[in-house]
């Protein structure tokens, strides 16, 4: 099944099932993929899945739409291993799942996600502050988790220097 995973941005380690037809990505909380990233437009783009294939459309948004790190115009195809650059924010569109979070460890996790990121076509960046949507026991969005890596917080409590 075609999927999103999301390589770098305040979405990283998500991963987002496309299904058959029209698939939104932005901003927007009613899109199929909303993407938490300012630079991106609350309606940035659509990717339709038919049986031809997968192609993308950039929906007019302000930033543009890159594919492979060359701005996208019309329709354009998508092809397994693409990568899809939305703002700050980078996808991969993958025909099957990174990762199985409950069955492997976390470390093991970073590592698939840091090669994915070394085998970019271009520059990716690691963000050390992550957002993750907290939900409840129903599944309903209840609010944002940050998280920030340990060295992060000791640079931030450590005296400044004279």
């Amino acid at each position: 099944m075609p999927r999103l995973i999301c390589l770098s941005g305040l979405n990283k380690g998500e991963e987002y099932n496309l299904s058959p037809g029209v698939n939104t990505i932005g901003r927007s909380e009613k899109n199929v993929v909303c993407v938490f990233d300012k630079k991106v437009s609350r309606l940035h783009c659509t990717i339709m899945l038919d049986d031809n294939g997968a192609t993308i459309l950039d929906n007019e948004s302000t930033n543009g739409s890159k594919v492979n790190n060359i701005f996208i115009k019309g329709p354009d195809p998508l092809k397994v291993g693409d990568h899809i650059r939305l703002g700050q924010t980078v996808f991969l569109f993958s025909d099957h799942s990174v990762t199985n979070k409950s069955e492997k460890p976390r470390e093991q996790e970073d590592a698939e996600f840091d090669q994915l990121l070394q085998e970019a076509t271009f520059q990716v960046t690691k963000t050390t502050a992550l957002r993750k949507l907290r939900t409840d026991k129903e599944g309903k969005v209840t609010g944002f988790l940050s998280f920030f890596t340990k060295e992060d917080m000791q640079k931030n409590q450590q005296p400044p220097q004279k």
